[in-house]
């Protein structure tokens, strides 16, 4: 079957169709009957609307799931009017005229098997049929976004032309924000526009594809349990493909759902491309251009920047307030103080059992409050306070609760986790090196959700080796405490510094080979940073190596080795973060992480009974009462990873870094660098540093920054084999 042959066949088809098919030909017919109105927003923006009453039946089209149950599907071929033929496509679609059309040739490709409306299996199907179909523009409509039939696949087309997006795209192209994915491909972003579009083009469809499962993944899970909310352009011309693609952030406006002076709009991706559908000729006659953009404004997610959901808390009773108007998918709108209660699996809120809720503002700038949430978790500064959020808020029941999840773009999330992590009021340099690596630490993990391991644990008589990894997170990204990156919202103002620091490096990432990395930090490395492989999976990564953090150069020592482990944790050599200086310390530090004064070195006493049942209730095992504590291996920067633990009932080794400090802490124990030196009934641990010493050691990059280091060169202190790129 030739491209043309194909073109052809379709518009043959369209003239049987109107015809033989009374639906079709009124409706076709029609057309040159329906009314329309430009309204021009910028130089290359507009929207066209148009009144067009046969498209009721999709505009009032009920798609929950309850309806969508009870009716026959009008897609299956059993079901479809006699007088309705269709065109073979390779076995796997039917290609029919759409009986309710908003432009000519308007056609409607349906899978023949009955299979629910999806887009990541059938990607390349999408590219075939816009080959073959090139003098058309095909697209998709999510199931949550605009089809009318979600529970079968099905894509439609468009003849060119007549969508103002193709015009708009090549006007704008020139002038588009690009983002650079992590396998190289470029995308852009139009701006200046009514609707987020992002726009992929290029000759090698698997390479668009692997781009398209990127930006899919990243956007997954972004408000939604099913595939991200989404509509689909593709067109294929000169060898080459188009591909544009509109996150959602809802199906229906607010203005919907008004018993009164409401519109009968439903946009789906024809919508979205500029030509707004009213069904009814009450509102075409009333529609301005301050609906149109806040119907858009409602339906549009913004990605120009990648998001980030956040897991805030989980708890039985979810206690909030909405600090303006927030609606919701279902077109509520709700505001003030708010209580949710997990109900046997669901959301019980304002008087009804709920799957989920999705709140996101009418307005921009508003926030929203959630009370008793709990800081610090596990760690000796646990505590609990209200805490105020921007973005969207997504209530989700998990784990025997609710799970409040806060959605906010990137830079967003970053200005908050630098006012957590450490005081905002910081020197710039520290300020753009943490938002450098909180970026690159994030959408590492983001977009390499393959990688998601909670914890590994090798367990046997004689040993216990576990490690914790960040992604115990089903439905979100990353949480909001130290586990992940420390998030309190706006609760720490946002000073101009942190806004600034956000604002230099926007983009930035630190890169190794031809991948973003996974930047870890920690407080204080104790002097000399460990690698990844001895606090997580054995992977050696070349980023995350030793850095003996000084400017002299200082020969390096084998810190492995116990005795010179010993002699150097017991010395306090010369180092960055090797400091007391208050001034300093208040600028990387928060109130509650400065009630803690040793962080290079330090020493925690126990006796033998405080121990002996310390490690009882930590680990749950009856060692009896303790004998030693052993040092069977330790990292390069002298932080045990194997630690034997000698009982009157039991000898056991544990490992790695974090699970010692859990068993030898009410908490967690500043840092697995230590020594331990017995005395009668009492056992001394003299200790380095605090934290997993991985990477970034803040407080010695806050001294670099004092002494007018560069963020850059801070920066590559620390990540050895890396380099900046902007990707956005």
């Amino acid at each position: 079957m030739s491209e043309m042959s194909l073109n052809n066949e379709i518009r043959e088809l369209f003239a049987e169709q109107t015809q033989n098919w009374a639906l079709a030909k009124k409706n076709i017919s029609d057309l040159q009957l329906v009314e329309q109105k430009i309204f021009t927003f910028s130089e290359n923006t507009k929207t066209v609307v148009q009144h067009n009453p046969a498209r009721i039946v999709s505009s009032a089209a009920k798609v929950d799931t309850k309806s969508i149950a009870e009716r026959p599907c009008f897609l299956c071929a059993k079901n479809r009017p006699a007088e309705q033929k269709a065109i073979d496509y390779n076995g796997k679609y039917d290609i029919s005229v759409n009986p309710f059309p908003i432009m000519p040739y308007h056609t409607t490709i349906i899978g023949k098997t009955h299979t629910a409306q999806s887009i990541l299996p059938y990607i390349n199907d999408m590219f075939a049929i816009a080959k073959d179909m090139d003098d058309f523009v095909i697209l998709y409509n999510g199931p949550q976004c605009g089809a009318s039939a979600p529970d079968h696949l099905h894509f439609q087309g468009i003849e060119k032309g007549h969508l103002p997006l193709e015009a708009e795209l090549v006007a704008q192209k020139k002038t588009a924000k690009q983002q650079t994915l992590a396998n190289g491909q470029t995308v852009f972003h139009l701006q200046n526009y009514l609707r987020s579009c992002v726009v992929m083009q290029g000759t090698d469809d698997t390479k668009l594809a692997e781009s398209f499962r990127l930006l899919y993944n990243e956007w997954k899970g972004v408000g939604t349990t099913t595939e991200p909310r989404m509509n689909i352009f593709c067109w294929h011309e000169n060898g080459e493909w188009t591909f544009c693609i509109f996150p959602r952030q809802c199906h229906r406006p607010v203005e919907y759902f008004y018993a009164e002076n409401g519109f009968m709009t439903s946009p789906g991706a024809i919508d979205m491309a500029g030509v707004l559908i009213l069904p009814r000729k009450e509102d075409f006659e009333r529609i301005d251009a301050p609906t149109i953009a806040h119907i858009f404004k409602q339906m549009s997610q913004d990605a120009s920047e990648p998001k980030v959901s956040v897991g805030i808390m989980n708890a039985k009773e979810i206690f909030f307030c909405l600090n303006g108007k927030f609606r919701t998918h279902e077109g509520e709108i709700f505001c003030g103080e708010q209580k949710a209660i997990f109900d046997n699996g669901k959301i019980f809120f304002n008087g009804t059992t709920r799957n989920e809720i999705y709140f996101f503002p009418l307005e921009d700038g508003t926030s929203f409050d959630l009370k008793d949430v709990t800081i610090g978790i596990n760690f000796h500064w646990e505590r609990k306070e209200n805490q105020r959020f921007t973005g969207n808020l997504r209530l989700l029941p998990e784990n025997d609760g609710i799970s409040a999840i806060n959605i906010l773009p990137v830079d967003d999330y970053l200005k908050c986790v630098i006012s957590s992590e450490m005081s905002a009021s910081a020197d710039e340099e520290l300020l753009k090196a943490h938002a450098v690596i909180s970026r690159s630490w994030l959408l590492a993990n983001m977009r390499n959700p393959q990688a998601e391991s909670a914890q590994t644990e090798f367990a046997s008589r004689e040993k216990i080796i576990k490690w914790y990894e960040r992604n115990a997170h089903k439905h979100f990204d990353v949480c909001a405490d130290d586990h992940c990156q420390r998030y309190q919202g706006i609760t720490k103002a946002n000073t101009a510094a942190a806004v600034v620091a956000i604002e230099k490096t926007h983009g930035e990432v630190l890169m190794s080979e031809g991948k973003i990395c996974d930047a870890r930090f920690s407080k204080s490395c104790g002097g000399a940073s460990e690698t990844f492989e001895n606090c997580w999976a054995e992977t050696s990564l070349p980023y995350l190596q030793k850095v003996n953090d000084t400017k002299e150069s200082v020969q390096d020592v084998d810190l492995s080795d116990e005795a010179n482990a010993r002699k150097w944790i017991l010395d306090s050599p010369k180092a960055f973060c090797n400091t007391n200086d208050k001034k300093i310390l208040a600028k990387v530090l928060n109130n509650f992480d400065q009630e803690t004064t040793d962080f290079y070195r330090w020493k925690v006493v126990y006796t033998k009974q405080e121990l002996s049942k310390l490690i009882a209730e930590k680990s749950g095992i009856d060692f009896g009462e303790i004998i030693d504590l052993i040092p069977q291996k330790r990292g390069v920067s002298g932080r045990i990873t194997e630690l034997k633990i000698v009982g009157e009932k039991r000898t056991l080794i544990v490992g790695k870094e974090l699970e010692i400090r859990k068993w030898l802490s009410p908490s967690h124990l500043y840092s697995s660098a230590f020594v331990v030196e017995k005395s009668g009934e009492k056992f001394t641990l003299f200790g380095a540093g605090w934290g997993h010493g991985v990477g970034l050691c803040q407080i010695g990059a806050a001294v670099m920054s004092e002494q007018g280091y560069k963020y850059d060169e801070i920066l590559l202190h620390y990540y050895k084999n890396a380099n900046l790129k902007k990707i956005y």
